[in-house]
């Protein structure tokens, strides 16, 4: 069950933010802060500072996420928040690879990804290794 929540929150962060590569250039009017409603700043607090400085499209693709927040648990919206921040600010070359990895990752037999996922769980530290892990009676 763990395992499968931390496959649902990297499948919800790329699946969201892979929609901001879609639609590239001008895009309508997004939103500014002010503007948003208070779930939707529930949601995007970790980049309350950002949010006006974002490329439209961005904040539009970005304020998809809000109705699927809500359905997170408390320790999902915890982790999802300490990786929306870093994850907006990185470059469109760093998402994109981002993205080609944990493609990758998914295409590899499931015994080298409980490798990989392992290390992973070593390296980052316990945040991650909570969720990395299959839940006993798997």
């Amino acid at each position: 069950m763990a395992r499968n929540t931390l496959n649902f929150l990297i499948g919800l962060l790329f699946l969201v933010f892979s929609t901001l590569t879609l639609a590239r250039g001008d895009a309508d009017r997004a939103p500014l802060w002010t503007e948003l409603s208070i779930p939707e700043r529930t949601a995007l607090t970790p980049i309350a500072y950002d949010w006006d400085h974002l490329p439209a499209q961005q904040r539009q693709n970005l304020l998809k996420i809000t109705k699927e927040f809500a359905k997170l648990t408390p320790t999902q919206q915890q982790i999802f928040y300490s990786r929306l921040q870093p994850w907006t600010r990185m470059t469109q070359a760093q998402r994109d690879a981002a993205r080609d990895n944990f493609k990758k990752l998914q295409e590899l037999p499931k015994p080298e990804q409980a490798q990989i996922k392992r290390l992973w769980t070593q390296t980052v530290g316990s945040e991650s290794a909570q969720f990395a892990q299959p839940a006993s009676g798997q």
